[in-house]
């Protein structure tokens, strides 16, 4: 019987070995998670912060439709386009809606003198588009110092 308790107690300490590694396992695993998830909802709160610093983006549409004729080979083509303006100001919206019917009167030169055939292609219409841009940052530049429209968004292009 004298045998059997000291058997018992060599298992007993051969266990504390297995189980002291398989506790510090489990707090090493449950330690790395427990950084990761701080980690990471940390970042978050930053990453959140830096979009809330960026304004929304408001689209201003000017209206009515810009509509020009053309003539190709012959036969008459209507050219049709809708135009959104991007900016994050509104300021800036109030400047489009002051000076709008210069920024019109720019585009609607800037549209007649256009080929149809370039603007059949998508590199014609984005340097269309780029073209644009220029013409409205322009005028506003003159007008209230700064660029303010990020975009020119072509909303409806139609050609016939």
């Amino acid at each position: 019987m004298a045998n059997e308790e000291v058997g018992e107690g060599e298992e007993q300490k051969k266990k504390s070995p297995l189980l002291l590694f398989i506790i510090l396992a489990v707090v090493l695993v449950a330690g790395s998670i427990g950084g990761t998830v701080l980690m990471m909802s940390g970042g978050g709160e930053e990453e959140l912060a830096e979009e809330e610093l960026e304004p929304a983006a408001i689209y201003y549409a000017i209206n009515p439709k810009f509509q020009t004729n053309y003539e190709v080979n012959g036969r008459p083509r209507l050219f049709q386009l809708a135009v959104s303006l991007v900016t994050r100001e509104d300021d800036v919206v109030e400047a489009l809606s002051t000076h709008l019917p210069t920024i019109k009167s720019r585009l609607v030169i800037l549209l007649s003198g256009q080929k149809f055939e370039t603007l059949q292609t998508p590199e014609g219409r984005e340097q269309l588009r780029e073209q644009s841009l220029a013409a409205v940052q322009e005028i506003l530049n003159t007008e209230i110092g700064k660029p303010g429209v990020e975009r020119v968004l072509f909303t409806d292009f139609v050609m016939q």
